[in-house]
């Protein structure tokens, strides 16, 4: 009975969500309710043609990543985009297990890209924020 439900209902509903770029699908019938979600990284290039490799100009990101798989908390102001940090400012925080593990920003620059909202779901290694060190 599992392994019919699988070929028949999950395996495409899988295909789906993967195929659509969707964190989440949900269907339920008389027998059956079929929950699929993913963890979705978002990633953010930024070009600048402006600038050649080795210019004493580029911009140079440190990107923060998550070091435990838990929901992300920001504090209050939450930072965004442009918003300059100090030496070792806290940023948020991953919520584990009920134990605040600090994201820090590790050094003074300007919050370039926020990866994440708050209460999201985050995985071990998933990008958060985004600090570029160029313009401290």
């Amino acid at each position: 009975m599992f392994d019919e439900i699988v070929a028949s209902r999950v395996r495409p509903l899988a295909e789906t969500l993967i195929r659509e770029g969707l964190e989440a699908i949900h269907v339920a019938d008389a027998d059956v309710e079929i929950e699929l979600t993913r963890a979705v990284a978002q990633t953010e290039i930024v070009l600048h043609a402006d600038v050649s490799p080795g210019d004493a100009d580029a911009p140079t990101y440190d990107v923060l990543t998550s070091d435990v798989v838990g929901r992300i908390r920001f504090l209050r102001p939450p930072v965004i985009a442009g918003t300059p940090v100090d030496a070792d400012r806290e940023l948020a925080f991953v919520e584990a297990l009920g134990i605040r593990n600090p994201i820090r920003s590790r050094g003074p620059g300007r919050v370039a890209v926020v990866y994440v909202e708050e209460g999201q779901a985050v995985d071990y290694g998933a990008p958060l924020f985004a600090i570029d060190r160029s313009r401290v």
